[in-house]
């Protein structure tokens, strides 16, 4: 199989999008080797085999390539949503949240990159067009799965508040110091049933 190098020092001059395509690859793969303050332009010019100030080329900088390498990541996970959902008429909120907690879990790169954009709190508008657009197809996950199990969405505040608390669970428990992946595992799966219930007492008082 070709790596991201060969694959991008084979391309044609004129094939931006696709060399633009190689460079979130790159940047994907170092996500899950190493902590995003610890990736700079060098390391990721030298994943595809290019000079740093190349990349520039492609994109205006470093923080650019990361937004863009997460939005690829969401776009990714909202597709999965959609196969969970399409797989299971009958998928519970415990279900839902219990499938998308072991996949963000197993996740180095989205874990980095959701840490990233906390911290980074900005981006370009058309930056910030394209992270609308994915989020807002990511909380149409959320809204469904609500909507089956009975909680309406008429202002889509549950889903929000799912979405914003499952995201704080993990953010929150995923790495904590002294514990192992299964004893993390299952207290967040704890915490989101916890959320699941939550969900239904307040769709009740509403």
């Amino acid at each position: 199989m070709m790596d991201n190098k060969s694959k991008f020092l084979k391309l044609k001059e004129g094939e931006r999008e696709a060399r633009r395509e190689i460079l979130i690859e790159a940047t994907l793969e170092l996500f899950g080797k190493k902590p995003f303050d610890e990736i700079g332009v060098r390391d990721i010019a030298a994943a595809v085999g290019v000079s740093p100030a190349s990349m520039y080329r492609y994109f205006p900088s470093r923080e650019d390539l990361f937004v863009e390498a997460f939005i690829k990541d969401l776009r990714e996970i909202e597709k999965w949503l959609g196969n969970l959902l399409e797989s299971n008429e009958e998928l519970t909120l415990e279900h839902f949240s219990e499938s998308l907690i072991r996949y963000l879990i197993d996740s180095e790169p989205t874990f980095q990159m959701m840490s990233y954009l906390m911290i980074k709190g900005s981006m370009t508008p058309d930056l910030l067009r394209k992270y609308n657009g994915v989020q807002r197809a990511m909380l149409n996950k959320f809204e469904q799965v609500l909507q089956r199990n009975g909680i309406a969405c008429a202002d889509r505040i549950h889903a929000h508040a799912f979405y914003a608390s499952l995201n704080g669970i993990l953010m929150t428990f995923r790495n904590y110091p002294g514990r192992t992946r299964e004893e993390i595992e299952k207290h967040v799966n704890r915490l989101s049933a916890l959320l699941c219930k939550m969900l239904r007492a307040a769709s009740i008082d509403d």
